[in-house]
């Protein structure tokens, strides 16, 4: 993804559940959808749940990420996030 194209990113899921996050790339990658994972590297520095990874795509992938993702999730923490502005980095 070009750095240009993060002011547009849209938040389509949230989660900072290690084993969610895992399911969440491995959805987002064999569909084919380029994404950031925003907050991901703090995971990789204190590995405790206390660090949400937003999953952010571009504007025209919003819906289609979104419908991949609406079942994903066991807990109200774990939620693809519908309420999401355009445009959060």
């Amino acid at each position: 993804m070009k750095d240009e194209d993060s002011e547009n990113l849209v938040t389509v899921y949230q989660t900072s559940n290690h084993a969610i996050i895992a399911v969440v790339k491995s959805i987002l990658d064999e569909a084919g959808i380029e994404y950031y994972s925003k907050g991901d590297n703090m995971q990789n520095i204190v590995a405790i749940y206390a660090f949400p990874v937003e999953f952010q795509v571009m504007p025209e992938n919003v819906e289609f990420a979104r419908e991949l993702l609406k079942d994903v999730g066991e807990s109200e923490n774990d939620e693809p996030n519908q309420n999401a502005e355009e445009g959060n980095v």
